[in-house]
């Protein structure tokens, strides 16, 4: 048996697409800005060691943070009383170290496959159930 598509369904399925499309195309926008985003996050990239106030790139760069930065570090582990792992830095508020773009997978996927299939089957129910309460008064008036 082929499914029923009827105008609804076909418009549904053009309103799912034009939505993967817009997802798709915002995470992409935000992926190439290099900014921070709801899709995208700024990482560190992949080999970076880290060592009291100096940061070693892959490529064998060392990088000293500022005095302010230091600062601003040192502040938050007095405050906080034990001593700043990397992964609790605000990398993003240090601009001399190179950060790469990163794609929030999970997120992205919800976002443009979940969302519409969620609304999708919401809407199939919530038809199919008016049809068949429907259904259901019809039939009584024709006893009548």
């Amino acid at each position: 048996m082929r499914p029923l598509l009827n105008g609804w369904r076909r418009f549904g399925i053009v309103i799912a697409m034009l939505w993967f499309i817009a997802v798709i195309s915002l995470a992409f926008i935000e992926y190439k800005s290099k900014s921070h985003g709801f899709f995208v996050f700024q990482s560190l990239p992949v080999g970076i060691t880290f060592s009291g106030n100096k940061i070693t790139l892959p490529d064998s760069k060392v990088i000293a943070i500022t005095e302010e930065d230091e600062f601003k570090l040192r502040y938050e582990q007095e405050k906080t009383g034990k001593p700043i792992h990397p992964w609790e830095i605000d990398w993003a508020q240090l601009t001399l170290v190179p950060k790469v773009a990163e794609i929030r997978w999970l997120r992205l996927g919800l976002f443009a496959l979940l969302a519409p299939s969620i609304a999708w089957l919401l809407v199939e129910v919530s038809v199919l159930t008016v049809a068949w309460v429907r259904r259901g008064f019809a039939g009584k008036q024709r006893d009548s």
